[in-house]
This record gives structure tokens, sequence and C-alpha cells, in this order.
């Protein structure tokens, strides 16, 4: 039975790359936002410099140093918003490029901080630029940035840094380029861009891929700044699932006692018979994936799904691997 397009996409949400999700978690933020604003224009009359007016006060990242601590979620609200289609787009499918390769050279869990340090590095480096720079006097008050650019710039950059002579093809033209020198492009190419219409955003990406490059050399030295931003992902998890299975066993316990049943209590630890290491896996599953699996624990056979994910994505599983999943993720 097919699945049903909701459950498709958490589904795909769920068990799919740090850079997919990132991806999805964009796009649904700038189609929800332009779907909140539709009933606003057709009723209320409210015009789209009135409600761009609303998100750079709110949610855009501000350049004045007196607003930041009053705004201090814009720091990391700016860089999952975009400007138009366009914006979105680009951003997107460099992030989508480059991400992925990131993705075969460092484990999964450094990815969504690289994105997260990029960004916040990007507001700063911004903001400094245009509080030290003289020729930004007279713009401060209007300053704002917003786009993913310096997250996916760090991401560029981090990807760079491990793989320098790596190289990236580029179509129609059919040339392969170094990204060592796709980064030391991209870098001139901003400096200048600070000349033009948009150089916030030029400072911006200069913060980003600095931070790229500033986190793989830390993680060389032994210094992971990944690991502050999992532990608090790792926390608010933590306290859903707690607050998830607090409710479910609540709700059984209620459903219990109106049967006039006395709510028991069970083992939940497993004893199984001889010298067996893995985790019994019941008649639900297949022979072929019992017979893969089966000198496997539960959380050896996890990694070993995970793994076979990250060589050929989540659609080359088989459907016991896929409710395996599901089911203990």
């Amino acid at each position: 039975m097919a699945l049903s397009m909701t459950e498709d996409i958490k589904m795909r949400f769920r068990h799919g790359s740090p850079i997919i999700r990132l991806i999805m978690v964009n796009v649904a933020i700038h189609v929800a936002l332009l779907l909140i604003f539709v009933p606003f224009y057709l009723i209320l009359q409210v015009p789209s410099v009135d409600f761009d007016g609303f998100m750079r006060e709110w949610f855009w990242f501000p350049s004045q140093w007196i607003q930041i601590p009053f705004r201090l979620w814009t720091m990391f609200t700016y860089m999952f918003l975009h400007a138009d289609a366009w914006h979105l787009l680009s951003n997107m499918l460099i992030l989508y490029i480059f991400g992925i390769r990131l993705n075969d050279l460092l484990s999964s869990e450094k990815i969504f901080p690289i994105y997260f340090w990029g960004g916040i590095a990007g507001a700063l480096f911004f903001s400094l630029c245009f509080n030290i720079f003289p020729v930004f006097d007279n713009y401060q008050d209007a300053g704002h940035i917003l786009g993913a650019s310096a997250s996916v710039m760090a991401v560029v950059f981090a990807t760079a840094t491990l793989s320098p002579t790596g190289t990236f093809h580029i179509p129609f033209i059919n040339v392969n380029i170094e990204l060592r020198y796709i980064a030391v492009g991209w870098v001139i190419l901003n400096i200048i861009g600070t000349l033009n219409n948009n150089p916030g955003g030029a400072f911006a990406h200069l913060g980003g891929a600095f931070m790229g490059w500033f986190f793989i050399q830390q993680l060389r030295r032994g210094k992971d700044m990944a690991v502050p931003v999992n532990r608090v992902i790792d926390f608010f998890q933590f306290r859903k699932k707690s607050t998830h299975n607090y409710n479910k066993n609540k709700a059984a316990k209620r459903k219990k006692a109106k049967k006039g049943e006395q709510p028991s209590f069970k083992a939940t630890m497993k004893v199984y018979k001889g010298s067996a290491r893995s985790d019994y896996y019941g008649n639900e599953y297949g022979r072929s994936f019992i017979q893969k699996y089966s000198d496997m624990s539960r959380e050896e056979c996890l990694n070993a799904i995970l793994e076979k994910i990250k060589r050929s994505g989540y659609d080359g599983l088989s459907e016991d691997e896929k409710v395996f999943l599901d089911r203990y993720k």
C-alpha cells in the first residue's frame, strides 16, 4: 500500500540525509510564509511592502549593535529566510551540490553544525563590518540580511578544505575545476561584491566561508565544534521523546482504569537462550532480512541500515529494512 503524500514527506525527512532535511526546512518555511501572506493580501489588502517590513523588523538580522540584544533570535531565523524563489533556488542548489559531497567526507552529525556556525559567523561579520567601515555610517539603520548564503558558504568551504583537489564538473562547457580554485574565486568575487548594492550579503558570505574553513581546521586539531550544537539538539529530542512516552503511558493507564483494570508493570529486559548475541526480530520480517541481520544486535543492525542509506539512498532499502528503521531509529 502506497504512503500518502504527508506520510511520504515525513518518511523522507525522518530518514533523509542532513542536507535533504535542511533543503526541506528552507523550502517549507519559504512556502509557509507565502501562504500566510495570501489572506492578508486578499482580505485585509496588506501590501507586500508592509509584510516585508514586518519580517525585516522581527526576523531578519540587523546591522545595528544596539538592536541585536533585543533581536537575538534573528541570528538564527535569518539563515532560513529568502527574499524570493530565485534566492531560495540558488542557495539550495549550491547546498545540495556541495553538501552531498561533504556528507561523504564527514559524519552526518557534523553537517548541521557547519551550516549553523556558518550562519552565525556570517551574521556577526556582517554586523562588524557595517559598524567599523565609515562608508556604511549612513546605512546602519537600514542594514539587514536574510538568506542561507552564509551557511551555504560554510558548507562549500568545509568541502573545499577537506578535499581541495576534488573537482566540480561544469556542465555545457564540460570543464572540471578543483574545489580550491572555486573557493578562492568565490572569496575574490565577494570581496569585490562589497562595492556593489549588496555589501551586507558579501560580508556575510565571507564570514560563512571563514567559518567553514575554521571548523575543519579545529576538527583536525581535535576540537569538534559540532558537539555543543548536537548536545542542544539531543536535549530537545530527549525532552520531546520523554514527553511523548509520558503522554502515551498516561493515556494507556487511563484506558485501563476505565476498564476497571489495575495498571501492571512489565519487565523490559529480554532474556535469550543459549549464546545468541542478537536481538530477536520475530516472524514479521522476511527470511532474507533475518539471514542478513540475525547475527547483529539491534544497534548494529540499525547502523548497518543507516550506512546502506548513505551509500544507495533510502529508496535502496528493502521493505523489511524500512519497517525496522521506522520502528527503532
